[in-house]
């Protein structure tokens, strides 16, 4: 409530107050100046309490829009909670943080004056009881969520049940909040499809999203084999392509258990031999510290370090060749005319084979990839063509067995080929673009000024 109408309050009330009193007496004047009198001190508590009134409004927006202290402070502790988290303290960033929050519920409150001025947060008694159920059926899976976390172990369903409600709702985590909440998500969501209703893109949209999509992905996967690999095997859609990538497909056979921790141990073993031996080959010439007692000792022979190396090698392929029997029969099906596919089916233990996208396209591997295992990347270099695949490849996971899939073409995708995605991400960003400017414009509107040192 603005200060001007506290003031039109007051004097309505005083003006009924003095009607009344000149109903009871005859006395005119006297009844006069006791409504002055009062009236002047009413204004003077008014003055006194002005400061205290205007110092819990953070933010005026519109004829009578405001922003109060206690809601500005409730959201700040929640992004201090936040930060908090991180081990981060909030009050390094006050300022700008403070600024944000002001700026975001100034925004909301004028959108929700906007959605009830054009009649979107009425909701008919299907749509609210539809929202209603939804929450309602939201809030139990939390309460089945929580119970192993705020019930006893000795409680019976019921208490469990009540115990977890209690323990949600210290976390402001009601069915009523929840409600609330998606009332107000629903209302929103109406205001955006109001807003967003009569957007749609032209050719020329369209086909500056391409053109962007291709910059884009040149510059992020040119030198970026991670990135690429991660982008590709996560369903991402690929606008250009860097050189050198060819497609394939593997049969995994895998170590099991025991024989995946006899590896690790192995290799942990041989790359400590192999550090020994590139600090014996390239000693570091040592400074002598005062007080030094003991003289350092004498590395040992490259001999004796190579001899470890290569017992500890023959180890690790002497467990690849547990595998080996199995890996050779998909060698020797193939060989004998099966289908790379039905042997993936067949024999395969690795999840990327069984899992879209990878299981139809494969994964992609240049001589230079890091992402993989250096000997799969290989391994997958070395078959001479297309549709052939590698001898047994020992990796780190076991024996693989790689088919070699296709070449991928290197430089831009061609349009056709994801132009249903270029269309999707032009709307997408017009339908934001859109929205965002009527919301710049009803903010921009409703004039909002910050009292920031208030906060």
């Amino acid at each position: 409530m603005s200060m001007r109408k506290l003031f039109c309050m007051v004097m309505a009330m005083l003006l009924a107050l003095g009607t009344m009193a000149l109903a009871e007496t005859d006395d005119l004047q006297a009844q006069l100046d006791a409504a002055n009198a009062r009236i002047a001190e009413l204004e003077a508590e008014v003055e006194l309490y002005k400061p205290y009134y205007e110092n819990q409004i953070v933010a005026e927006y519109g004829e009578d829009g405001i922003i109060w202290l206690e809601d500005a402070q409730e959201e700040y502790q929640a992004a201090s909670d936040a930060y908090a988290q991180y081990g981060l303290n909030i009050e390094d960033y006050a300022e700008g943080i403070k600024q944000d929050i002001l700026e975001s519920l100034v925004r909301q409150s004028v959108l929700d004056e906007k959605a009830a001025e054009l009649g979107l947060d009425q909701l008919d008694d299907e749509a609210r009881a539809n929202l209603e159920a939804e929450a309602e059926a939201n809030f139990e899976t939390y309460v089945e969520t929580y119970k192993t976390y705020f019930a006893a172990e000795d409680a019976t369903d019921e208490e469990a049940r009540e115990q977890t409600i209690e323990a949600m709702a210290q976390y402001g985590l009601t069915q009523e909040a929840l409600t609330e909440q998606m009332l107000e998500s629903y209302v929103d969501e109406q205001l955006h499809s109001y807003i967003t209703q009569d957007v749609t893109v032209t050719d020329e949209d369209i086909q500056a999203e391409y053109d962007q999509m291709v910059e884009d992905d040149e510059a992020l996967y040119a030198d970026d084999d991670y990135s690429y690999n991660s982008a590709r095997n996560s369903g991402e859609t690929i606008a250009w392509n860097p050189e050198g990538y060819r497609a394939v497909k593997h049969v995994l056979i895998k170590f099991d258990d025991e024989q995946a921790a006899q590896y690790n141990e192995l290799q942990n073993t041989l790359d400590s031999l192999k550090a020994e031996k590139d600090a014996a080959e390239n000693p570091v010439e040592e400074t002598e510290t005062e007080g030094d007692a003991e003289a350092a000792s004498e590395p040992r022979a490259i001999a004796d370090i190579d001899a470890d190396i290569a017992e500890v090698t023959a180890e690790i392929e002497a467990l690849h060749a547990q595998l080996l029997p199995q890996a050779q029969q998909v060698i020797d099906e193939f060989e004998g005319g099966a289908d790379f596919q039905s042997l993936i089916e067949k024999y395969n233990e690795d999840p990327g084979m069984t899992n879209e996208p990878t299981a139809s396209n494969g994964y992609a591997v240049a001589a230079d990839s890091t992402t993989w295992d250096h000997a799969f990347t290989e391994g997958a270099m070395s078959i001479a063509e297309v549709g052939q695949i590698s001898a047994p490849v020992y990796g780190m996971n076991g024996i693989h067995i790689i088919y070699y899939l296709s070449d991928i073409t290197p430089g831009a995708v061609p349009f056709e080929e994801i132009a249903e995605t270029a269309e999707a991400n032009a709307l997408e960003a017009k339908i934001a673009d859109t929205y965002d400017a009527q919301v710049s414009a009803w903010v921009e509107e409703a004039a909002p000024v910050y009292y920031l040192d208030r906060f």
